[in-house]
């Protein structure tokens, strides 16, 4: 019993060393035998190595080696970095440089930086050209109104006419001699100047304020604007007409024999009808080819220089216009005899005390066979002509000349009145009379 006791002591103590792992475990390359112990103390068995015997693996020789594993690992790796060095090598040498490529390298500057958000600015309305505010006049003129009825216009058009001013700006001897200055002196006074005192060379800049504070089509200047030509009733004559808003070709100016009148002078400071022709060319141009607005619906046709026959350019222009067709209104400063209305005769002698118009039986104004061509264009029953408007007689006037073709004379601008004509539509107001003026004689 004590026998067998000691021996179950011994397999205990045999049996705790191996499930402590005592001895290290070794590789299973490096193990040529397993040594087992016998249940009894001390005694060793010897592995059988008889030829033909094939020992039994143990189950440390059947798991996988972790170090060859490692090393396989790690060859792999290796292999796969020495592969993407050559490749890098080779890429190096063989890529293109940028500067050889054409290629810019990106800089920081180059990538557009992202706009910073900000409130949108409210949009500024355009600026409006300011307006300019023309004055009124001081002069309380008086307005002579007229109605031209044309068939088939689209629109009513308003015309200003003034005429017959004459305008005396020389109060001592200049551009007018000593002996004339007498005789200017008293034009002054009589002639120049409004029933309420207002001299010619006062009223023409309040002309120009009447002019401008309306709004007209057209402005006709119907001649006589000046008492004669002189530097200084020119330099007064410029100064209105550089202030007045209408563009040129909506002014029609056609002079008569005072605007270019020189008889004033004793040419001793070198004034002629030459001169004064030169200088009122600069003015406006002055150009007898184009003394005319064309409106479309109908032209206003003027004749320059009328106390003569039109001269052959112009006349070449007045054919011109009065075969196109289209209504004209007739524009001169010396009128026209009446046909069938003898008050117009009756007017001329009570005032100028002659025939002072174009009429066969005129002292001053008789049509030779040029002039007929010119009359007749406005006196055969087949006419383009409209209307015809007149100044020079120094009083007002309106009546056919000949069937159905009507004339009317403006009051001189002299005496504070400014012509207005509506042209019309035909049948677009009701008849009513015209606006003109009674006016007493004055001397030429």
């Amino acid at each position: 019993m004590d026998q067998r006791k000691h021996q179950s002591k011994q397999s205990m103590t045999s049996k705790k060393k191996k499930h402590s792992g005592g001895k290290k475990r070794q590789p299973a390359e490096n193990m040529q035998a397993v040594e087992t112990k016998s249940p009894t103390k001390n005694t060793e068995k010897k592995s059988d190595n008889k030829a033909g015997e094939v020992k039994k693996a143990s189950p440390a020789e059947k798991k996988p080696i972790a170090g060859s594993r490692d090393e396989k690992i790690t060859l792999i790796l290796s292999c796969v970095l020495l592969a993407l060095t050559i490749a890098g090598i080779i890429l190096f040498f063989v890529m293109p440089s940028p500067e050889q490529s054409g290629i810019e390298e990106p800089v920081i500057s180059d990538f557009p930086e992202e706009p910073e958000e900000t409130d949108p600015e409210p949009e500024e309305e355009p600026e409006e050209e300011p307006k300019i505010e023309y004055r009124l006049p001081e002069y309380n003129f008086t307005e002579e109104e007229v109605t031209v009825e044309i068939p088939g216009l689209e629109r009513e058009y308003t015309i200003a006419w003034v005429s017959d001013i004459h305008m005396i700006t020389d109060l001592k001897a200049g551009d007018v001699a000593v002996e004339n200055l007498e005789t200017v002196l008293a034009r002054y006074e009589t002639l120049s100047v409004t029933p309420d005192g207002v001299h010619g060379k006062d009223l023409w800049p309040q002309i120009v304020d009447y002019l401008n504070y309306n709004d007209f089509d057209a402005v006709i200047f119907g001649g006589d604007l000046l008492d004669y030509y002189s530097t200084s009733n020119m330099e007064a004559l410029r100064e209105g007409f550089d202030r007045l808003k209408y563009d040129p070709d909506k002014i029609l100016y056609i002079r008569a024999d005072h605007d270019y009148g020189t008889w004033y002078s004793d040419g001793s400071t070198g004034f002629d009808d030459y001169k004064a022709h030169d200088l009122h060319a600069e003015l406006d141009g002055d150009d007898e080819t184009h003394k005319y607005i064309d409106f479309g619906e109908f032209i206003i046709a003027g004749v320059n220089s009328s106390i003569k026959k039109p001269g052959e350019e112009q006349m070449a222009v007045l054919r011109d216009l009065y075969s196109r067709g289209v209504p004209v209104i007739a524009a001169t400063h010396v009128p026209y005899y009446s046909q069938t209305d003898p008050t117009l005769e009756q007017l001329s002698m009570l005032v100028r005390n002659k025939i002072y118009y174009w009429a066969p039986n005129s002292e001053n104004y008789i049509p030779d066979a040029d002039m007929w061509e010119y009359l007749n264009m406005l006196y055969d029953e087949d006419s383009h002509c409209a209307y015809v408007l007149a100044g020079h007689m120094h009083a007002a006037w309106e009546g056919e000349i000949r069937e159905g073709l009507t004339q009317h004379i403006f009051s001189p601008a002299f005496i504070g009145v400014i012509g207005v004509v509506h042209v019309v539509p035909e049948g677009s107001i009701p008849e009513t009379e015209s606006g003109s003026v009674d006016v007493s004689g004055n001397s030429n």
